[in-house]
């Protein structure tokens, strides 16, 4: 996904379908190449508790929407944000992880979607 520098509220959005039946527990978002400290948040579907992590500037830099399944906010996209965003889904017996790669290009680039 191509993204220009200094948009905001840019969402990424993974798209799946669970089987009948399946209890989706959590969702959580990070950036694959960050590490260990790459855990940007979860959330908590028994709650419905959305926690974004405390640190790297994550609950400046992004948000998870609580209306729009599987989506994380990048709030204002900077070089910082080209990287690999995952999201992980852990349902009772199971964990599935999925990639988008960001792709930072410079403010006077024209998209064409």
């Amino acid at each position: 996904m191509s993204v220009k520098n200094g948009s905001t509220q840019v969402a990424l959005r993974w798209r799946y379908t669970l089987s009948a039946g399946s209890n989706l527990q959590t969702t959580a978002f990070s950036i694959a190449d960050d590490g260990n400290s790459g855990d940007i948040g979860t959330i908590f579907h028994a709650t419905n508790i959305v926690s974004v992590n405390n640190r790297n500037d994550y609950q400046t830099r992004f948000n998870i929407s609580r209306s729009e399944v599987a989506t994380l906010i990048i709030n204002e996209v900077t070089e910082r944000e080209e990287a690999v965003y995952q999201c992980k889904l852990a349902v009772v017996g199971n964990v599935w992880t999925y990639e988008i790669r960001v792709i930072v290009l410079g403010e006077n680039v024209n998209l064409c979607i």
